[in-house]
């Protein structure tokens, strides 16, 4: 969602010097989802870690993960 999508689709307020822009939670949940997406495949250590993890051939039943994490 762009700026421009955004000052159309939400009510633009002034609360002290600085304007806001107000949108549904349902918009603001999604621009969250898209900025942690974005932050996710933009970080080295991630990329490093999922590499890591899909080299991994250890698999762990339901049961055992369920005792790791002391259900």
């Amino acid at each position: 969602m762009t700026a421009q999508q955004l000052l159309e689709k939400g009510k633009t307020q002034k609360i002290g010097k600085e304007p806001v822009v107000v949108v549904p939670l349902k918009d603001w949940r999604n621009i969250e989802a898209r900025l942690e997406e974005f932050e996710m495949t933009t970080s080295p250590s991630f990329k490093k870690k999922i590499s890591k993890a899909r080299s991994e051939t250890k698999l762990y039943s339901s049961k055992d993960v369920k005792k790791l994490l002391g259900f």
